[in-house]
């Protein structure tokens, strides 16, 4: 039976999701409201495809979350964006990134096309991971057109890059209606273990992606073989587990000063 459905994804860019979650806001702040009300505030005459489409949008990107059944508050990380710390030069920039690198197949994209990507290759790539016809194009415009807004906000290159390997902290459901998150913590403890030195490559490895992670650091991942989907979610698995063990040094150490 041929699929239906596609991979769960934005079905509007960043940007444009900013300008929704920015309505909701300016009509009721951070009040719970229900999805109906919220899809109003919106512009749409109440519920529908459309409107279910939009508000799953906003919950990709971590901008609205569940707060009971069939209702929704902007979040904090919304507010860290539109409403940002004024004493903290970087923390929209940390915020714009978050939201932007949140939706998991951003993630799988960013991670499998770490460069420069070409409309075909990307079209061709979501082909092969499960999307159907009609949502190829809106998939395909709104993570390219995330990609251009957060290279020209320039948050790259303000060291907010830090958060491209973080692992999800917020939920997400797969039903397109009903998609929540939870708020995301960034925890980034001051004094880290010292890093090996990278060995050089074997003769059947290959350089599968190379990523700044702030001023002064960098990953490089070599592999064996080919990568996939299923290889690079065991690699977010392996990531989570090393970010865990890091943090748990990290805790030991404060007590001990």
């Amino acid at each position: 039976m041929a699929r239906s459905n596609s991979p769960p994804h934005p079905s509007m860019s960043l940007p444009k999701s900013i300008d929704a979650v920015k309505k909701i806001f300016d009509a009721d702040r951070r009040n719970p409201v229900d999805r109906e009300v919220a899809a109003k505030h919106l512009g749409y005459s109440g519920k529908s495809g459309a409107s279910d489409k939009a508000l799953a949008a906003l919950a990709h990107f971590g901008l609205t979350e569940k707060v009971g059944k069939g209702e929704v508050r902007v979040s904090q990380l919304a507010m860290d964006i539109m409403h940002p710390d004024p004493t903290d030069a970087r923390s929209k920039d940390r915020a714009l990134l978050e939201a932007g690198m949140k939706p998991q197949l951003y993630k799988e994209l960013q991670a499998q096309f770490p460069d420069q990507v070409s409309e075909g290759t990307l079209e061709s790539y979501l082909l092969r991971i499960g999307f159907v016809d009609a949502a190829l194009s809106p998939a395909k415009s709104a993570y390219l057109e995330t990609l251009r807004f957060l290279e020209q906000s320039k948050v790259f290159e303000s060291g907010g890059s830090e958060g491209l390997l973080e692992p999800e902290s917020g939920l997400q459901d797969k039903d397109a209606g009903d998609e929540m998150q939870d708020e995301a913590v960034l925890d980034r403890p001051t004094v880290k273990p010292p890093v090996p030195a990278a060995k050089p490559m074997e003769t059947n490895e290959t350089e599968w992606m190379r990523n700044p992670l702030g001023r002064g650091k960098a990953v490089r991942v070599l592999v064996t073989g080919s990568m996939g989907g299923k290889e690079i979610g065991k690699l977010i698995k392996l990531l989570e587990a090393q970010k865990a063990i890091l943090d748990d040094d990290d805790e030991d150490f404060e007590d001990l000063r």
